[in-house]
């Protein structure tokens, strides 16, 4: 399918694809009065064919485009207990992947067109089976990722530990389920090893590596793990300290703030941004699914940075998107609106992007498009 996007008013995005690149990491590229083409799903500069029998226009109607918006962390829930008390007529299939999908859809309403669906391990492979639906939908963009949590009890950690190694990581390598192994680490030494033992095993399969810290304080040697296993991002970065946040950056680690998870915890805000100041990169996901933090959609993420983190509005966008791709190892695919990349974006109706701070309440979300297809508009 060929599309022209005409009558935009502004194409706002941030360019760039990964953490080693210099210059101004939060600025953004604004055009006004615009047209964008898509072919084959992707964004191209010259024109399309407009003789194509596929070849579709879509009116912007003077409104502002931007990137989709990527969630780097979101839980795949457990069915609440409740579902069993609906009536057929309302919830006709109680399975935990029809459940995940109308999260999903929620989120892709929102403004979300990829999301990393980190999925608990079980002795049933309930949750994988799950994913697995998820990744055939295609809307939002589902990236799998294996959460390993490990039990408090040495005995029992040993257990899941040897499960995983031997079961589990080579299901999901067999079904091609997930990117990513992700541990949740608690805050001793003996958690420490058990994660470096699973991580290396995952990383063997060819799942890249991530850490994520629930509780402080945070294992002091917590930062030598992610650096010597190569992880990909260090999640639940609220916990972090400054200067350990500076030093996994530094080392291509990207920390990944939960703002919902820090607004229930503690009282003021996140410190980044002594972080951004430096021109240090961050990724900001939406938590949903971890304890006590409740499904929330990315605009409320973006209107957090915003609000809460103090960033200022080409800095929340950049992370929100660009930055999230990065967290995702896709920025080279997605996460902002250049030639070559995937066409995910958002149409909004705003006449200029920064009427978004009067927006935070409500996303002003009349179109989105994942990969040069239209799978919302209103």
């Amino acid at each position: 399918m060929d599309t022209r996007i005409s009558n935009i008013g502004q194409l706002v995005t941030p360019i760039g694809s990964s953490l080693s690149e210099g210059g101004s990491r939060y600025a953004l590229q604004v055009t006004n009065d615009t047209e964008l083409f898509v072919r084959n799903g992707r964004i191209v500069t010259e024109s399309v064919n407009r003789a194509s029998s596929s070849f579709q226009t879509i009116d912007a109607g003077g409104g502002v485009v931007l990137p989709g918006l990527i969630d780097p962390f979101w839980i795949m829930p457990h069915l609440p207990a409740w579902a069993d008390e609906l009536p057929e007529s309302k919830l006709q299939t109680r399975d935990l992947g029809t459940w995940s999908l109308r999260l999903l859809r929620r989120a892709l309403q929102s403004g979300v067109t990829a999301i990393e669906v980190k999925c608990r391990h079980d002795s049933e492979f309930e949750g994988l089976g799950a994913l697995a639906h998820l990744q055939q939908q295609y809307q939002p963009r589902v990236i799998g990722t294996l959460l390993a949590s490990l039990p408090e009890n040495g005995a029992d950690r040993d257990n899941t530990v040897s499960s995983l190694i031997a079961e589990v990581i080579p299901e999901i390598r067999q079904r091609r389920l997930a990117t990513f192994c992700e541990i949740s680490l608690g805050n001793n030494n003996e958690f420490v090893t058990a994660a470096r033992t699973v991580l290396r095993a995952a990383s063997g399969a060819g799942f890249r590596p991530k850490l994520h810290i629930e509780s402080a304080p945070v294992p002091e040697d917590m930062t030598q793990l992610a650096l010597s296993l190569e992880a990909v991002t260090v999640g639940c970065a609220s916990h972090l300290s400054p200067a350990v946040a500076s030093s996994l950056s530094q080392n291509q680690v990207l920390p990944v703030y939960l703002p919902g998870v820090r607004e229930r915890q503690t009282d003021g805000y996140i410190d980044v941004r002594s972080l951004v100041d430096r021109g240090l990169p961050l990724a900001i996901g939406s938590g949903s699914g971890l304890h006590d933090c409740p499904q929330r959609s990315m605009w409320s993420v973006l209107a957090s940075a915003l609000e809460r983190m103090e960033l200022t509005l080409p800095e929340a966008i950049t992370t929100c998107t660009l930055n999230n791709a990065i967290a995702l190892e896709m920025s080279h695919e997605i996460g902002s609106l250049e030639h070559g990349k995937r066409a995910d974006l958002i149409l909004l109706d705003l006449v200029d992007y920064r009427e978004i701070r009067t927006a935070l309440c409500s996303p002003p979300v009349s179109l989105v498009m994942v990969n040069g297809e239209i799978v919302h508009s209103l």
